[in-house]
């Protein structure tokens, strides 16, 4: 998973997140250890083009979206999104926004009220009182994640899950829920939060994930089970960012960042980034049982959230893997947002 930005990534190189996969599981039939991959396999090389589908809102009142259409150039760098509102750096392995992008319709978040900081309207929010999530026993998608086609339908399952599990706790804490848009792509792609190769992420400009696949089916083409869970866990931080705008906290990061400096900047990046992973943490843990995240499948998603961190030679705007780990992993056991107040929390706690 590369850094995010508030635009597309830098070009393809050493990736933000995992280091080597982890173990296959062992074979039944001849009883041997596991075997280690040693190496990720490249998110996509230049110039390829996967897929670019734009996916159904969940709702009639989403915004509507054009289809992106992926270029052959996957090397340029990514441009600025031509927005006041920076989308949030997004989570996986190197990819960015989908070209001709025009969202006919904006979506404006709540906003802070006016006469509080934003800092303190971060640190207080309401969403910390909306109570443990409750299951929607969501149920991983039958189809694996081997190609585009199946890619597609396995987003668009989870994206249906995370429908169902928040819009109690949006409207709890203040927010209008609006089901953010999906748009499942490979290649080199546009939007109004910028353009380039390699990364999922999500875009408040235009209220829409855009997941990118092909690195994504590289590691379930090597592991079925982490490529699962990593997908999984992709789609579900991807969507806590769609949450932190629907609810203000997004906006009130925004203004935070207007006067900060360099390092300020970069720990605001941090504590928008670990709060995201804590949030789509909460929804897997209170969907743990349907969704099959036990035993080995349960290994995986302890190893990718462990191993899910900044890493050089990108800037610290995500957090330490230890971090990262130990904000993911109380969510999930929680199942409450509560364990996601990454803004009261101390420095440390956000390096």
């Amino acid at each position: 998973m590369p850094p995010q930005y508030y635009a597309p990534p830098p070009p393809p190189g050493p990736q933000y997140g995992w280091g080597p996969l982890p173990p296959q599981p062992p074979r039944k039939k001849s009883g041997g250890t596991a075997l280690l991959v040693v190496a990720v396999l490249a998110a996509v090389a230049a110039g390829g083009v996967f897929l670019a589908v734009k996916l159904t809102q969940g709702g009639d009142d989403g915004p509507a979206t054009a289809v992106p259409v992926a270029t052959k150039s996957a090397t340029s760098e990514p441009t600025t999104a031509p927005s006041s509102v920076p989308p949030p750096p997004s989570r996986t392995t190197a990819a960015p926004p989908p070209t001709r992008t025009t969202a006919t319709t904006q979506v404006t978040p709540p906003k802070p009220v006016q006469t509080v900081n934003p800092a303190t309207y971060n640190a207080t929010h309401r969403l910390y009182k909306t109570g443990v999530m409750r299951t929607v026993n969501c149920k991983q998608a039958k189809t694996g994640l081997g190609n585009g086609s199946q890619s597609l339908a396995y987003f668009k399952a989870i994206r249906a899950c995370l429908d169902r599990a928040w819009p109690k706790q949006v409207a709890a804490s203040g927010g209008r829920f609006r089901s953010p848009g999906l748009v499942v792509w490979g290649g080199s792609v546009n939007t109004p939060c910028g353009g380039g190769v390699g990364r999922s992420f999500y875009c408040p400009t235009t209220h829409t994930i855009y997941m990118e696949s092909p690195s994504i089916i590289s590691f379930y083409k090597q592991n079925p089970t982490f490529g699962r869970m990593v997908g999984t866990f992709t789609m579900a931080h991807e969507y806590a960012h769609s949450v932190q705008w629907m609810t203000g906290l997004g906006e009130a990061y925004t203004k935070l960042r207007y006067d900060a400096s360099a390092a300020g900047a970069l720990q605001l990046s941090r504590r928008l980034e670990l709060q995201a992973s804590c949030l789509g943490n909460v929804f897997l843990g209170a969907n743990r049982s349907s969704y099959g995240i036990t035993g080995y499948a349960y290994q995986m998603w302890l190893y990718d959230v462990n191993n899910s961190g900044d890493r050089p030679p990108y800037p610290r705007d995500h957090g330490s893997t230890t971090n990262h780990g130990a904000w993911s992993r109380a969510a999930f056991q929680s199942r409450n947002p509560a364990s996601c107040n990454t803004w009261s929390a101390s420095p440390a706690r956000v390096s």
